[in-house]
């Protein structure tokens, strides 16, 4: 069965906040415009202060060890406001220096120039299964009537025009990414030396 709080309990720590707050509020509120916050930032740290207290108010001692606990607290408090402060401060500095960077070029954005150009780099046989595949939409079995070979032919021709296609674009094929200079991954060889 779930315990009832002592009403006595409640109304006692409600009463104690109320005392704390009517007796101190004044000395936190002028510490906080003392240590430099504006009046908004100042009242929300005074406001914390109290929080903590609600939360804690059998830990806060009695008389005038009271103010001082509350001073400590309001320190620790001022520290994390000073901290989220420098966070906040550094994150708008980088996301403005990154705002005024170029945007980096899209290695896949492709024009149509580099991709005309790319065709016309490739065999006649290459570009023309490339072309009834991509342009035409004809799937593998209908390539393979066309050129009047068997689907499986049809199929092996089309990889490999384009992978060809790919190699000109500076398409790593083995990833589905664009290369980068130094960065290509070769995947077989990655694989041969994975332990068996």
């Amino acid at each position: 069965m779930a315990r009832v709080p002592d009403i006595n309990f409640v109304v006692n720590k409600s009463q104690r906040l109320e005392a704390l707050f009517e007796a101190h509020y004044r000395d936190l509120a002028t510490y906080a415009r003392r240590r430099g916050l504006v009046a908004a930032d100042a009242d929300d740290l005074t406001a914390n202060v109290f929080v903590v207290a609600w939360r804690r108010i059998d830990d806060v001692p009695n008389g005038e060890e009271a103010l001082m606990w509350l001073y400590g607290v309001a320190f620790n408090e001022l520290r994390n406001f000073r901290r989220t402060t420098r966070r906040r401060t550094r994150l708008v500095a980088r996301l403005a220096s990154t705002a005024a960077m170029p945007a980096p070029e899209d290695p896949t954005d492709f024009s149509a120039n580099s991709i005309r150009a790319a065709l016309d780099a490739l065999s006649s046989g290459d570009k023309e299964i490339v072309l009834l595949a991509s342009g035409e939409g004809l799937s593998a079995s209908q390539l393979g009537t066309v050129l009047g070979c068997s689907e499986l032919a049809a199929r092996t021709r089309l990889h490999r025009s384009r992978a060809r296609l790919a190699d000109l674009l500076g398409i790593d094929t083995t990833l589905q990414r664009p290369r980068r200079a130094g960065h290509e991954v070769h995947v077989w060889s990655e694989v041969k030396e994975i332990p068996q």
